[in-house]
């Protein structure tokens, strides 16, 4: 069931929120969450952000840059299912998104989302064998606002 206003909520957290928390399942089974910069977010990464939005038109599609020797990419190249959810406590606003997550080969995007203070984390740029991006297409969105529990079914 589609309400009105999830679309406009959901952009806004994606477009405010500095991380995000992304989970993965582990080798037991169990969900293991953690905290991920938010790519899209407009005031921490603008550069991201913006070739994000001019490369994918789908709003609700995640990126994250990460370690490719990381827990969270073993995890997800044996089980791509994850749940993200970005969240504005003090507004009491909040969304989760649950769909496949899939890590990107392109060298070119990689190339173009690439912010120079990364170099902390891959001194090689973005050819680093250690910088890679996550891209998670959701499924279902349930997001929480106006007290209340709404949901959007990506695949309807």
């Amino acid at each position: 069931m589609k309400i009105e206003g999830t679309e406009e909520v959901t952009k806004e957290l994606m477009e405010k929120t500095y991380a995000a928390y992304l989970s993965t399942i582990d080798k037991n089974g169990f969900p293991y969450i953690r905290a991920v910069f938010n790519l899209r977010c407009k005031e921490k990464f603008p550069h991201p952000a913006k070739v994000i939005s001019e490369y994918d038109e789908d709003p609700y599609t995640v990126y994250i840059s990460t370690n490719t020797s990381s827990i969270k990419v073993n995890q997800i190249e044996k089980n791509g299912k994850v749940a993200i959810y970005f969240a504005l406590p003090n507004d009491v606003k909040g969304v989760m998104l649950q769909g496949e997550a899939e890590v990107l080969d392109d060298i070119e995007f990689k190339k173009d989302i690439w912010m120079e203070n990364w170099t902390v984390y891959y001194p090689q740029g973005y050819t680093d064998p250690d910088f890679t991006i996550l891209k998670i297409k959701p499924k279902l969105l349930k997001g929480w606002f106006r007290g209340h529990l709404y949901y959007d079914f990506k695949d309807e």
